[in-house]
């Protein structure tokens, strides 16, 4: 029995993993205790078991953590001088390690909007309406906002944004912190960073980074001493403000190559250049309701530090060009491992590892999920990043296994929808085809530069049982029609109205464009995200056939 106890409090120790002075004296206190017992003390077997009692309450107490289930916020508000012809708001709530969850929400013609979504952690959320500004939420709080619709710039807005509900002093502070910063010469002469980015070699441009920097940190002093905000806000606004300087260190080498016309190699930069970005750490979760600037950092970080790390090390051993010579396979546990090895933080590699297996799943990739499940066991702790990506999991897993019933919920929703005709055609005029179908737009770069790429597989796909289609969203016809007669596509063309804008964006999840969706013979949807690129997607179109 006595090695029994021994035991048990052993393995609370080590579950726990409890560091400072309290802790140490406890466990030693605890020690002491087993040894004194197996000498026949057994006058200490009292306090050993309210020793380890306590000790087993302190680590119930820690795996007690708070975000453990998500929670319903709403967000509703009221548009004023509301546009009859723009009838919905965008909200977009950030999601640290994941990607925006993002819902189109009704505006009726009085200006009244009323959506709901659930989240796990503080964050911010986009509120989009011509143009965006942020919201500060918590899981569970309902918030109302009212501002004037005729505004199409982010200063004019928040003069006019009125708050009420839950959130509403931070939300008010906040308010205020985004009219002073979006209003700064230091956000909007962009002239000023381009020619910087341009001319600037790389110590210039640290210098360049500190000078702006201490000066926003300026107008953050202003924003403390005009307001008084709470100390949420203080957060949140410092985080944001700070997160303009990583962002801009990562970018400067791809801009100033890309200003300059320089390849890859032409610009030199020293490995301590990245080291920058461990001025940001700890990261702690009280940042989380910055959740903007938080996911951007976490980004950075993987990209910019965490593997330039792991690139540099098999640069110097000749192993690696451009990421050739490397087996996917071996790649991805460098990526995994790398990520462990140079992130120092703990919340940090939890949030960078998250990111890592959330982009794999969602290009339906499940391999990395399942071949790393103990690392995900092992290395991301918190409930709020290890529960969702699970769910996630679940659902793309069972999507691939079964991809019909997945596809029977989306042509479900389609019912009484104004995209449904245009499916119904679709599906009509393909029968027994395979359907590639590209959701675009006129004013989207990356939609526009598939389109070469588009048409060589439609060449390499020529008198086979493949059709293309291809979906405009979001755009003016005139702009759709000079488009067409710019990139002269085959294939099939469909122009989409505002409203089927707006339901193919809900029934499909289309967050943004370029967006694919892959439809077999059966006309069922195997596979839909912005990963089935024209240049990439050509070995699943032959799988089908």
């Amino acid at each position: 029995m006595r090695s029994i106890n021994f035991q048990f409090g052993v393995v609370g120790l080590n579950s726990c993993s409890r560091t400072g002075a309290f802790w140490r004296k406890t466990t030693e206190t605890i020690v002491m205790c087993v040894f004194k017992l197996h000498k026949g003390e057994n006058d200490m077997k009292n306090n050993l078991w309210f020793l380890i009692v306590l000790l087993l309450v302190s680590c119930s107490v820690k795996k007690n953590e708070k975000y453990q289930i998500p929670q319903k916020v709403i967000i509703a508000g009221k548009i004023v001088n509301v546009d009859p012809e723009k009838l919905e708001v965008k909200i977009s709530a950030n999601q640290p390690g994941f990607s925006q969850k993002t819902i189109i929400t009704k505006i009726d013609s009085l200006g009244n909007f009323s959506d709901s979504l659930e989240i796990y952690t503080p964050t911010d959320l986009w509120v989009t309406y011509k143009t965006n500004f942020l919201v500060l939420i918590h899981p569970g709080d309902s918030v109302n906002v009212i501002f004037d619709g005729k505004f199409n710039q982010r200063p004019e807005i928040l003069k006019s944004i009125q708050f009420s509900g839950d959130a509403s002093d931070i939300n008010h502070d906040a308010a205020k912190f985004q009219q002073m910063y979006f209003s700064s010469p230091m956000y909007t002469n962009w002239d000023a960073k381009t020619k910087a980015a341009r001319e600037y070699d790389v110590d210039q441009y640290i210098s360049y980074l500190d000078t702006t920097q201490q000066k926003k940190m300026e107008l953050f002093q202003n924003f403390l001493h005009e307001v008084a905000p709470t100390e949420e806000t203080i957060i949140w606004a410092k985080t944001y403000i700070e997160e303009d300087y990583f962002d801009a260190l990562v970018m400067y080498p791809y801009q100033h190559s890309q200003l300059n016309n320089l390849k890859r190699d032409d610009l030199k930069i020293p490995s301590s250049y990245y080291d920058n970005l461990l001025k940001r750490l700890p990261i702690s979760e009280s940042m989380l309701i910055s959740g903007y600037a938080l996911s951007s950092f976490v980004n950075r970080f993987h990209y910019g530090y965490a593997m330039k790390n792991v690139r540099d090390e098999l640069e110097k051993q000749k192993l690696f060009i451009d990421g050739q010579n490397i087996p996917p396979a071996t790649f991805d546990s460098l990526h995994v491992y790398g990520i462990i090895k140079y992130t120092p933080d703990e919340l940090l590699r939890q949030l960078v590892l998250t990111e890592l297996f959330n982009q794999r799943l969602e290009t339906s990739n499940v391999s990395l999920f399942e071949n790393y499940k103990d690392i995900i066991d092992t290395y991301i702790q918190v409930s709020f990043l290890k529960k969702p990506l699970y769910d996630l999991y679940n659902k793309v897993k069972s999507s691939l296994e079964d991809p019909q019933i997945a596809s029977d919920a989306i042509l479900k929703k389609l019912n009484g929808s104004s995209v449904d005709q245009i499916m119904e055609n679709i599906f009509k005029h393909n029968k027994g085809n395979i359907i590639y179908l590209d959701c675009w737009a006129t004013w989207c770069g990356p939609c526009k530069s598939e389109m070469p790429h588009s048409k060589k597989l439609m060449d390499q796909f020529k008198n086979k049982d493949v059709s293309f289609v291809y979906l405009c969203l979001d755009s003016e016809e005139k702009a759709w029609k000079g488009c067409l007669d710019e990139f002269k596509l085959g294939g099939q063309h469909y122009f989409l109205s505002k409203q089927q804008s707006n339901d193919m964006r809900e029934v499909f999840e289309i967050n943004g464009v370029p967006y694919y969706i892959l439809i077999n013979k059966s006309e069922t949807i195997v596979e839909k995200g912005s990963h089935l690129r024209p240049a990439t997607v050509k070995e699943k179109i032959e799988k089908l056939l």
